[in-house]
């Protein structure tokens, strides 16, 4: 029996992985997985890094951003398994979400939500008031560059009308009560807790911003990756097995009360099985928002780590300016994301995505062409 030490952080989309080390789908695999609750992003990343966790649950942005040295030394990471599309959603302070329906815009839609944010921001700006800080999960995350597509698709600029924060998923609701922030985008259950606690409202889905955004992977050192080929095999088998069954009715009940319990999520399990279903309250009184496609664990072949998702994330760090365009970089960025390790683990090579395909399907704004990075590049600078 193999052990491994393994960093998670408490959020719905590490269900893949709680359940692999809890239900008997690693030691199937021969593995014994030990798990580890921690508190931040930058933690998990150290900790990989220095080799007190063999791998980790882990923002896909965030092994890409350490595999090209960015914001941080570099540390050279591998994504062999994607654990997840999907997971997020961007929540407001009552405040703010009760002047945007004064505005009059279609708060059902992804495009009336940002035209609306748009009029308070620049409402605000007129009045000489300060500006709405939001605040996202770490700065290399589809967090953030989901919530800079929203802004951007209300006329704002990211970096000069609002201010972006980092604050840790399980201190999000807590900083919206307190007035730290007016809203954030954060993964699953962290907005039900501040609709739950009376604070805020789910203005959107991330579904409804992106389709299939790349979430978490699991990552590991490229020095494991190359020491233990055989383990790491079995480890994306255990992997897949679990994603298949976390995606089935029978197991939702037992996932719900597997995550609820303190060592993992340590929150109510019916507001865990919501999440897992894609079936959100908005408010505290209900009005809910529902999107199948709101945590994709499993199907639409969600494991496969897709080059062109890791093209995607590159994508949006140029956009951000956390990075210049280059041909090298990109390649680089891309072979963070290995499928050649997923298929020899798991069998076949189905469900590739097609070369020319927008392989995050943008709900609103300009699609991403992974064909043509420069090019897509330019149009959304002139947006």
């Amino acid at each position: 029996m193999k052990r491994l030490s393994i960093g998670f952080i408490p959020l719905t989309d590490a269900a893949v992985l709680i359940a692999c080390a809890e239900h008997g789908f690693a030691r199937a695999e021969g593995l014994e997985i030990e798990l580890h609750r921690e508190v931040s992003w930058a933690n998990i990343r150290d900790k990989v890094n220095v080799g007190l966790l063999d791998g980790a649950h882990m923002l896909a942005p965030l092994a890409i951003a350490s595999s090209l040295g960015l914001g941080h030394v570099r540390v050279p990471l591998v994504a062999p398994f994607a654990l997840n599309l999907n997971g997020n959603a961007v929540t407001l302070g009552n405040e703010l979400y009760a002047a945007m329906v004064e505005t009059g815009e279609d708060l059902g839609s992804g495009e009336g939500t940002a035209r609306a944010l748009g009029r308070v921001v620049r409402a605000r700006q007129a009045a000489g008031d300060d500006p709405l800080t939001f605040s996202t999960v770490y700065a290399f995350s589809t967090h953030s560059y989901m919530l800079r597509q929203l802004l951007a698709a209300g006329g704002l600029d990211p970096d000069r009308d609002v201010r972006l924060v980092v604050v840790p998923p399980p201190y999000t609701a807590e900083s919206l009560r307190n007035g730290l922030i007016h809203g954030f985008c954060v993964g699953s259950p962290w907005n039900s807790v501040a609709v739950e606690a009376g604070v805020g409202r789910i203005a959107l889905l991330g579904s409804e911003i992106f389709g299939w955004a790349p979430e978490k992977v699991l990552a590991v050192h490229a020095r494991f990756a190359n020491a233990e080929p055989e383990v790491l095999h079995r480890l994306v088998r255990a992997l897949d097995a679990a994603a298949r069954w976390c995606e089935t009715a029978d197991a939702l009940d037992d996932l719900a009360r597997l995550l609820a319990e303190p060592r993992h999520l340590g929150l109510p399990a019916d507001m865990l099985r919501r999440a897992l279903q894609g079936r959100l309250n908005t408010t505290n009184g209900g009005a809910p928002r529902s999107d199948a496609a709101f945590l994709v664990m499993h199907r639409n072949h969600a494991n496969r780590p897709e080059p062109a998702h890791a093209l995607w994330i590159y994508a949006q760090m140029v956009r951000a300016g956390q990075i210049d365009f280059t041909r090298d970089a990109a390649h680089a960025a891309m072979e963070v994301y290995r499928p050649g390790l997923y298929d020899a683990a798991v069998g076949g090579t189905s469900g590739r995505l097609a070369p020319d395909a927008d392989p995050v399907g943008t709900r609103f704004g300009l699609p991403f062409t992974p064909d043509d990075v420069e090019g897509y590049l330019q149009r959304v600078r002139g947006e």
